[in-house]
């Protein structure tokens, strides 16, 4: 009996051990075992199977063996893997403690008094700069116009008052940059977070660290520096 005339004889109970990955049915070593032992136990007395047709199939469950531990291990090794990376990112993580940090970001903290420092980045240079401040609703509370601004990094120092007079309460403030070219076109602006930190928090996407009440992810970090 040829392999196709068992695999139509013992399909049904192939089907049940079948795992189901992405819709789709797979053959795994343990069903190509039963097929090969259906084969041996419904060939034809009078017309055996073939020594070399059998070496092959018992070669193709061997390969299709070793496969499958293959994948085993390499799951296994990834797995090991992540999980180093993810002990060597929280331990870097919790280094930054007591350092100065800039990130991209676009959070600031604001006290109860004192000027506040806003950092961005431009791609190009730009004629005209918008500054939007928002607060924790997403209220406008003040607007701020530049000009003529260069290439690269930029600050400008925020006094915390509103645009109708009165300082802002302490909280954290959302900061949004537009520019545009001497030609009308948006530029791109980065705003970039600055200040100490405080403490670092872990969680399933990854460290946290946090300036204040302002939290900055890790991967976002573009320099450290010692406390000034």
């Amino acid at each position: 009996m040829d392999i196709d005339s068992v695999i139509a004889a013992t399909s049904p109970a192939i089907e049940k051990t079948k795992t189901k990955e992405n819709g789709s049915s797979t053959l795994g070593k343990d069903e190509f075992l039963r097929l090969l032992v259906a084969q041996l136990s419904n060939q034809d007395p009078l017309n055996p199977m073939d020594g070399q047709e059998f070496a092959a199939q018992l070669a193709q469950f061997s390969s299709v063996e070793q496969l499958i531990n293959i994948n085993e291990t390499l799951g296994i090794q990834g797995s090991m893997q992540q999980l180093l990376a993810q002990s060597i990112s929280n331990s870097s993580a919790a280094g930054l403690i007591g350092k100065m940090i800039e990130a991209e970001g676009s959070k600031i903290a604001v006290g109860a008094e004192g000027d506040v420092p806003i950092r961005f980045e431009l791609a190009d240079a730009a004629s005209e700069v918008k500054i939007t401040i928002e607060d924790g609703a997403g209220t406008v509370v003040r607007t701020i116009d530049l000009q003529n601004l260069g290439k690269g990094e930029q600050s400008f120092t925020w006094d915390g008052m509103k645009s109708t007079g009165g300082r802002v309460p302490s909280g954290n403030y959302v900061i949004k940059i537009t520019a545009t070219g001497t030609d009308g076109k948006l530029i791109d602006a980065t705003t970039i977070a600055r200040g100490r930190v405080d403490r670092v928090s872990f969680g399933q996407d990854g460290a946290t660290l946090w300036i204040g009440d302002v939290s900055v992810p890790l991967s976002s970090v573009r320099s450290v520096s010692d406390f000034e």
